[in-house]
């Protein structure tokens, strides 16, 4: 829909202005076209609708082998391209005179790959403890329509770049577990790290320094922990005749405190530059799921 309705979103008018709040120059105005392959400057006829949809080809080979009684090894690979995507471009005039256009293209392409190692080690029949180790990467363009108009428009349209998406993640481990304790008491921790999302350094103009993505948060650490134990409610029976059951738990995300931020100051003007906020402080709260 995004796509379809793109010639009919509002026109942008773009004024540059000085350090003193006076206007630089005329203000460029950029009128919404489709453009398809076409460069809207050399071809005077372009297309009235989008004329194609992303393609995307997913497929994943995995092999799991029981290197011992209760000791399973998984590998996995996975890998996913999509063709055809959706990007925003704008063509700016070189005199402002003459039109302007923030086109709509399709020769936007992604990519990602990931190879999954899991180690499952069960024991006492029910109880087990699962780790995996991801490698990944996600490549792709930057402006591809979900990124720059989903929730809200960018309020600075870029040109378009193919680099470092940000949701890659190189790196990651997570390990968890369910475990049986006393007093018919389960507890599942569970500890995820990975390496810190990527982010982009820009100027007081809100454009690129230096590579897009090229800057990442730091490594992100959470320890999580639940324990929880099911109680059964008498004088109540279900369908099988085993009777109703509730499941009263108790957690902690982020026991330890860890510094997860969430945002950065990223204008290298700033004197903040670099400075990570948005901390994720470690929370505790209760569950009460019924169970047949």
């Amino acid at each position: 829909m995004l796509a379809a309705n793109w010639a009919a979103n509002p026109t942008r008018t773009i004024t540059q202005f000085s350090a003193t709040g006076a206007p630089v120059g005329l203000p460029v105005t950029y009128t919404n076209v489709y453009a398809g392959e076409l460069n809207p400057f050399a071809s005077p006829v372009l297309p009235s609708q989008p004329g194609t949809t992303p393609r995307n080809l997913t497929w994943n080979a995995g092999v799991n082998r029981e290197l011992r009684r209760n000791l399973h090894l998984e590998v996995n690979y996975l890998s996913s391209h999509t063709t055809y995507l959706f990007v925003v471009e704008p063509f700016t005039a070189t005199t402002p005179t003459d039109p302007s256009f923030m086109a709509l293209t399709n020769t936007g392409s992604s990519k990602y790959e990931e190879l999954e190692t899991t180690v499952r080690y069960t024991f006492r029949s029910t109880d087990q403890l699962k780790a995996s180790y991801i490698w990944s990467q996600a490549r792709g363009d930057l402006n591809n329509l979900p990124n720059v108009m989903i929730p809200f428009a960018a309020p600075v349209f870029r040109p378009n770049v193919y680099g470092t998406l940000t949701s890659d993640i190189p790196s990651r481990f997570i390990a968890w577990g369910i475990i049986a304790l006393p007093w018919k008491t389960t507890l599942s921790p569970l500890v995820d790290i990975h390496s810190g999302f990527p982010y982009s350094a820009v100027d007081v103009t809100q454009q690129y320094v230096g590579p897009p993505n090229g800057q990442r948060f730091p490594d992100f650490f959470s320890l999580d922990l639940k324990a929880y134990r099911t109680f059964r409610i008498p004088y109540l029976k279900g369908k099988n005749g085993n009777g109703h059951h509730f499941r009263l738990g108790v957690y902690s995300l982020n026991l330890t405190n860890h510094g997860n931020f969430s945002t950065v100051y990223n204008d290298v003007a700033s004197p903040d530059f670099r400075r990570f906020v948005g901390f994720l402080y470690r929370h505790e709260g209760m569950t009460l799921d019924f169970v047949d």
